[in-house]
């Protein structure tokens, strides 16, 4: 377990509110707002209980759980958000085993927990058929009031981690960006390629993504601000496939090149901040056909960025 955020010793009566909290998305926005708002009211400290893993890592080791978001990534965007603490427990199988009664319980002994804030949808606890008004009944026997928040009404329609990850492998880039209120990002360390895009004039950076847990959006060519590592952001335009037309379309790729920019970055990180979807990876009779393919896309990619201020 770790926790973030100024607290005595953990000692300081709070509010908390828990949950896999992946993406730190409008909906969760929407309940840490509520958060903050009752830790207002009562003098209590904002608290977020999330976890390291997701559940379904631990209790289906075998499924292939993509998240969207680092670890150290929520916990920034959390207390950018509004928690004053952030409580990363390590999801394991005596916490999975835990009822919501136990785990109620365990916040009020260990966290000093006062008041819960409980999303109008989530649920907790080894017993999944408990419900809302179980959690109040319980706070109640420890003096812990329970607070359900609303769904949070969106032009988006319904908002979820679920319906992000899907969007972003549907590569609907800009819906899950208006989501999630800020544009999603694949962070990486650059390694040596095949360099076939100097022989046409587009050098890339190869970012290698091969043992981050973080979702990597569908196939495609895409509108990107790029975080180099002298702390310049600049424009690029990056490709996330196969390379049907270079390779033997087998070793899936991120590669970004980035516009204006000249410099060794083998071995360094990027930050790639996606913005939209410009086409979908399709094969190219060859590489002349794939030059000037390229050179529209740049062209489009650079309008994009422009009405996006970047």
């Amino acid at each position: 377990m770790t926790t973030a955020g100024n607290y005595d010793s953990l000692r300081k009566p709070a509010v908390a509110t828990i949950g896999m909290f992946d993406g730190v998305h409008l909906g969760h926005q929407a309940v840490i707002a509520s958060l903050r708002a009752e830790a207002e009211r009562k003098s209590l400290v904002p608290m977020v209980v999330t976890f390291s893993r997701h559940p379904r890592q631990v209790l289906h080791p075998d499924a292939d759980v993509q998240l969207l978001m680092t670890p150290a990534d929520k916990v920034a965007a959390l207390e950018a958000a509004g928690a004053d603490v952030v409580v990363m427990l390590d999801f394991d199988k005596a916490l999975a085993a835990m009822t919501a009664r136990e785990f109620i319980g365990f916040l009020h002994t260990r966290y000093n927990v006062r008041s819960l804030i409980v999303g109008y949808d989530h649920r907790f606890g080894h017993n999944r058929s408990e419900g809302f008004d179980d959690y109040v009944a319980y706070g109640a026997e420890l003096g812990m009031e329970v607070i359900q928040t609303p769904e949070v009404p969106s032009e988006l329609g319904h908002i979820s981690s679920s319906v992000i990850r899907r969007l972003l492998l549907e590569g609907d880039v800009e819906t899950a960006n208006g989501m999630l209120s800020r544009r999603y990002s694949l962070t990486g360390t650059v390694v040596e390629g095949m360099h076939n895009g100097r022989r046409i004039g587009f050098p890339t950076a190869n970012v290698d993504m091969e043992n981050s847990t973080v979702l990597v959006p569908g196939n495609g060519v895409y509108a990107v601000s790029v975080m180099t590592p002298d702390g310049v952001r600049r424009r690029g335009m990056l490709n996330i496939g196969n390379r049907p037309t270079i390779g033997e379309g087998l070793q899936r790729t991120v590669e970004v090149n980035i516009f204006d920019f000249t410099g060794d970055l083998y071995g360094k990180r990027l930050r790639l901040e996606l913005v939209a979807l410009v086409r979908r990876e399709r094969k190219m009779s060859g590489l002349a056909e794939l030059q000037r393919q390229l050179l529209c896309d740049k062209e489009e990619i650079e309008t994009i960025l422009k009405q996006h201020n970047l």
